[in-house]
Parts: C-alpha cells; sequence; structure tokens
C-alpha cells in the first residue's frame, strides 16, 4: 500500500507531462528563426557570404516591413561586379520534420541597375544528406517598395532543419547594383513543434 502510495505523485506527473506535450503538439505555428526581425541590432543568428570591399550586410534603423512591428530592417548593399550577396540563415537540427512549411519575408528594392537582382529560396534539409526539398528559386522579386512574400510547399519525410537565403545578386556589368532590405523572415511548420521540446526537461521548463 505504502508502494502504491508513493507512485501515485509519480502517475499523476506522467499523465500531467503526457497531457502538456499533447497541448504543445496542437499549438499554433511559431516562427523557428533566430532574429528574424533583426530586432537585436545586429545579424545574430545569421550568416553572410559573399561580401567584398564593394558589397556589405549590415543591420539598419529607422524603417522596418509591413509584416511585423519593429524598428530595424537588414541591409545588403551589393556593387560588386558579378557578385551574389547572401543573407542565409539554417536551423538547428531537430527543429523541422516533413510536411507543410510556411515561409514569408519583406524586402524592398533601393537599386537593382544592369543586371542587378534578387532572388530567395528556402531548402527542406537533413543532417548528413544535405538538401532534400524546398521553394524552388523565388524571383526575380521586385520590391521597389516594402512587400511582403509568402508561400509554402511540402517538405520531404526525412527533413529536420530548414534554411533561407535571400541573395542580392550583380551581372558581370560594370555599374552593376543591388541595394535592398530584409525583414520580418519567417519559417513556420502548423502542427509541428521542435523535436527539443519533447524531453521531460523541455517540457518541464515550458510549463512552469
Amino acid at each position: 500500500m505504502k508502494n502504491c502510495q508513493r507512485l501515485l505523485p509519480i502517475c499523476a506527473l506522467v499523465l500531467g507531462v503526457l497531457a502538456l506535450a499533447g497541448a504543445a503538439r496542437d499549438v499554433s505555428a511559431q516562427n523557428i528563426l533566430e532574429n528574424p526581425g533583426f530586432e537585436t541590432g545586429d545579424l545574430t543568428g545569421w550568416l553572410v557570404f559573399g561580401e567584398s570591399p564593394n558589397s556589405s550586410a549590415v543591420v539598419q534603423v529607422g524603417d522596418n516591413g509591413p509584416s511585423a512591428p519593429g524598428t530595424h530592417n537588414a541591409f545588403l548593399d551589393n556593387r560588386a561586379e558579378a557578385v551574389g550577396l547572401v543573407l542565409k540563415q539554417s536551423t538547428i537540427p531537430g527543429t523541422a520534420a516533413g510536411g507543410d512549411v510556411e515561409y514569408s519575408f519583406d524586402l524592398k528594392l533601393d537599386q537593382a541597375d544592369a543586371g542587378g537582382v534578387v532572388f530567395a529560396q528556402v531548402f527542406a534539409e537533413a543532417e548528413g544528406l544535405g538538401i532534400v526539398g524546398g521553394s524552388g528559386l523565388l524571383g526575380p522579386l521586385w520590391a521597389w517598395q516594402w512587400t511582403t512574400y509568402a508561400g509554402s510547399f511540402t517538405a520531404p519525410a526525412n527533413t529536420n532543419f530548414l534554411t533561407i537565403q535571400i541573395t542580392a545578386t550583380t551581372g558581370a556589368t560594370t555599374g552593376s547594383t543591388c541595394v535592398l532590405h530584409v525583414d520580418n523572415v519567417s519559417l513556420e511548420q502548423p502542427g509541428v513543434i521542435p523535436a527539443e521540446t519533447t524531453t521531460w526537461s523541455a517540457l518541464n521548463a515550458l510549463y512552469r
């Protein structure tokens, strides 16, 4: 009898955690990107490729895309010839799964001269394998004022993380430029929660 009495609180805790886990799987989709609106004031969470003396990426204050509140945006200034200036983020393995992926981002072009153009792409990836699916190449995108782009695709079953990249591309021509602002980048999977949050310790932290 004493053993049963001791087990009762443990059983209650187990059932409670299982119920919470079930509830967590029903929550609305959340953005799994770090620093999606650049509100840290820097490029925390993001990688930049293609920087040179004439191509750079920084965070600016005083302007913001329309899809979420804030005061910052990423500014890609590419004035180098035949360069792809890439702003990219990959989520942590375990943060994604097979199924619907919804993406969105705000863009605003300042300049796109002599072959300058903007492209975006979302990849579904599997750790150890690389790219297994994705949105396909999005663009060229002509956002001469703040414009929100959104879409979705189905990630293959072996997907376990996602990558998004936005590229300011210039042509192999003197005077080619691609200068733009990026803001409020979002990757979501309705009905999917990151694998890490299904562990006992993470669930306990979520519902304290």
